[in-house]
C-alpha cells in the first residue's frame, strides 16, 4: 500500500545564517521580539500537513520540526513511496537539504514540494522535487494518489501548547480550526492572497459547522485528558464571510456559551459587526493590518480606527496590529507619523514588517518589470532574507540599512512606549471584565467571568514588569495595574505574595534561557495516520514524541 511521509524542514530554526523571522515561534520571532524576558513564546505547528494527512486514505506519517537525525531514522523505519516537504521562501535552503537527505537515503521515494515556498520558479524547485503543489494541498494529494479529489473534508484535532510566559510552559493547549484559505482583498504584496488567485476556499461553510467543530475539538481534548484553553481560527479575514459569522453568532447565543478565539480580521470586515457581537462570538485576540491610508487598500475602509480599537478593547478583545513600512511614498517623517498614530491606538501587540515583493504577487511582477530590485536581490538572491525583515527594493528615501535599522527601532520603541505586551493583555482583560461583569447579556457576562478567572489566577505574572519593565513610567503603570487587580480580587494573600516572588525567579531564568538559543528550538512532534497493524482499529492516532534521549541537542 502506498505510504506517505509529510514533514516540515528540519530544525534548528533561526540563529546564525538564518533570516530574522525564520523560527517556529511566530510571536517571539515577529511580534514580541524586542521584549526580552516578557516575550511570548509559542511553537506553531504546520497545521496544513495535519489536514492533508487526516484527509487521505493512504497510510501517512507527519513530522513537525524533526532534526536531521530524526528524519533519517524515520526514512529508514519503513518504505515511504512519497515524501511531502512543507517550506516557505526563507527556508528554501533547508528544503534543499531535506531533499538531499531523502534522495541519498531513500532514493526510490518521490518528493512532493508544498507550502508558500512553491511560489519560487520551477528552475529553482525541480532539482529538489518530483512534484510541486501550488494549490490547496488536500485536493492535490488526493488526485496524485488516485483518491476521490472532491471527497468530504474532515478537520483534525491538532493542538499546540498555549504561549509560555517567562519561559514557563503552561499546561493548557490551543487548537487550530481552519475556516478557509485565501483572501479576496488581494493586497499587492500579499502572498497568501495571490497564492490562491484572490479566491476564497471555504473549509467551514456554515456557522453551524464551525460551532460543531469547536465542540468536537473540546470533546477530543477531554478524551485525551488535555486542558484546552482556546482556539486559533485560521482564516485570512474571518469577518468578511458575514453570513457564516452571523450564523455562528446565532449558535453561540442559542448554545449559551462562547469559546475563546484568536482570529484575523480587516477594518472592512470588522466594521460589519458591533464590538458586542465580536465579543459574543468569543474572540479574545484579533490580528489586524495597520497600513498607511495612502496605500489605498480597500480592506482599510470602515469604522474609524479610534472607535474600532477602543470598542474592541472595552470588550476584552486585544488587538495585534501589523504595520507595514517602506512603501515608496513613505519617508522617515511619514513612518514616524504613522507609528505615533499606532501608539495612540494602544494595541496589545505590534508587528512591523518591511514592504517587499514576494514572488507570485502583483508587486513582484511590477518590480521585475521596472528593474526595481536592489542589485543583491536582482540575481541569485539570498532567500533566507525573504521574510519581511529586509528591504529588497530600490527606495527613494531609504537605504536597506536605514530601513532595517528603523524597523528594529520601532519594535524597541513600541515596547518602551506601551510596555510589555503581557501587561497590555492584562489591561485589556481587566477592562473587559469591568465593563461586562454586570451585563444583561448572559454570553457577555460569562465572558467577563472567564476573564475574571484569567486575572485572578495569574495577575501575579505582572510583578516582574514592576521590577524589570523597560523604563520608570512603564514600571509604575504595571505596579498600578497590579494593585488595582489585586484589590478587585481580594488583595495580596500570603500565597499570592509567594507567587509574585516565584515569577521573579522565572523572569531571571527567562533572561538566561534567552541567551541559550537551543532552548528555544521546537522538539519533534510525530503523528501517525492509518499506520497501525491490521488487527487494530484503522484510525488516526497520535504518536508520542521520540524519547528525549534520542533527540539531537538542536
Amino acid at each position: 500500500m502506498t505510504t506517505i511521509l509529510l514533514t516540515t524542514v528540519c530544525r534548528p530554526l533561526g540563529g546564525a545564517g538564518e533570516g530574522d523571522s525564520v523560527a517556529a515561534e511566530l510571536f517571539h520571532a515577529q511580534v514580541t521580539r524586542a521584549q526580552g524576558i516578557f516575550s511570548l513564546r509559542q511553537v506553531i505547528r504546520c497545521w496544513g500537513l495535519d489536514y492533508i494527512a487526516h484527509n487521505l486514505q493512504a497510510p501517512c506519517t507527519v513530522l513537525h520540526y524533526p532534526s536531521e537525525r530524526e528524519l533519517l531514522r524515520e526514512l529508514k523505519s519503513r518504505t515511504y513511496h512519497y515524501v511531502g516537504i512543507n517550506f516557505v521562501v526563507p527556508t528554501f535552503h533547508k528544503l534543499r537539504r531535506v531533499s538531499e537527505l531523502v534522495r541519498r537515503h531513500s532514493p526510490e521515494t518521490r518528493i512532493i514540494l508544498g507550502g508558500y515556498g512553491t511560489v519560487l520558479p520551477d528552475e529553482l524547485l525541480l532539482p529538489h522535487g518530483d512534484f510541486i503543489c501550488r494549490e490547496e494541498g488536500i485536493a492535490f494529494m488526493r488526485r496524485l494518489l488516485g483518491e476521490q479529489s472532491d471527497g468530504p473534508l474532515r478537520h483534525p484535532y491538532c493542538p499546540i501548547p498555549a504561549p509560555s510566559v517567562y519561559s514557563y510552559p503552561l499546561r493548557s493547549r490551543v487548537a487550530h480550526v481552519t475556516g478557509g484559505l485565501g483572501c479576496p482583498n488581494g493586497c499587492d504584496f500579499c502572498s497568501t492572497s495571490h497564492f490562491f488567485k484572490r479566491t476564497y476556499i471555504p473549509f467551514v461553510k456554515t456557522g453551524r459547522e464551525l460551532y460543531g467543530l469547536l465542540l468536537e475539538n473540546e470533546r477530543q481534548a477531554q478524551d485525551r485528558g488535555e486542558e484546552l484553553s482556546g482556539f486559533i481560527v485560521i482564516d485570512e479575514d474571518f469577518f468578511l464571510q458575514e453570513l457564516r459569522a452571523r450564523e455562528f453568532l446565532d449558535f453561540v447565543r442559542s448554545g449559551g456559551r462562547s469559546f475563546p478565539l484568536m482570529g484575523f480580521g480587516s477594518v472592512k470586515g470588522l466594521s460589519r459587526f458591533s464590538a458586542d457581537e465580536i465579543a459574543e462570538m468569543g474572540f479574545e485576540t484579533i490580528w489586524i493590518a495597520f497600513e498607511s491610508e495612502e496605500a489605498g487598500y480597500e480592506k482599510l475602509q470602515g469604522k474609524g480606527l479610534d472607535e474600532l480599537y477602543a470598542s474592541l478593547r472595552s470588550r476584552g478583545i486585544s488587538v495585534l496590529a501589523s504595520m507595514i513600512i517602506g512603501f515608496p511614498f513613505q519617508d522617515r517623517d511619514q513612518v514616524e507619523k504613522e507609528f505615533a498614530r499606532l501608539m495612540t491606538l494602544a494595541p496589545a501587540m505590534c508587528q512591523f514588517l518591511i514592504y517587499f515583493a514576494f514572488p507570485g504577487t502583483p508587486l513582484h511582477r511590477k518590480v521585475v518589470a521596472e528593474d526595481g530590485f536592489l542589485p543583491e536581490y536582482a540575481e541569485n538572491p539570498d532567500y533566507r532574507r525573504w521574510d519581511g525583515f529586509a528591504l529588497h527594493l530600490k527606495h527613494p528615501a531609504f537605504t536597506a540599512a536605514e530601513l532595517e535599522t528603523l524597523q528594529k527601532d520601532l519594535f524597541r520603541r513600541d515596547y518602551e512606549t506601551l510596555g510589555p505586551s503581557l501587561v497590555r493583555l492584562f489591561r485589556v482583560w481587566f477592562e473587559g471584565y469591568r465593563n461586562l461583569k454586570d451585563s444583561a447579556n448572559p454570553v457577555l457576562r460569562r465572558r467577563a467571568e472567564r476573564m475574571g478567572a484569567y486575572l485572578e489566577g495569574s495577575f501575579h505574572g505582572l510583578y516582574p514588569a514592576v521590577l524589570f519593565g523597560p523604563n520608570r513610567d512603564r514600571r509604575r503603570e504595571a505596579a498600578e495595574l497590579l494593585r488595582e487587580i489585586a484589590r478587585t480580587f481580594g488583595g495580596f494573600s500570603l500565597k499570592r505574595k509567594v507567587l509574585c516572588a516565584a515569577t521573579v525567579l522565572l523572569a531571571c531564568w527567562a533572561r538566561i534561557a534567552d541567551r541559550l538559543p537551543f532552548l528555544g528550538q521546537p522538539t519533534l512532534l510525530r503523528e501517525e495516520h492509518r499506520m497501525r497493524p491490521a488487527d487494530r482499529p484503522a484510525e488516526a492516532r497520535r504518536s508520542q514524541a521520540v524519547p528525549s534521549e534520542l533527540h539531537d541537542p538542536s
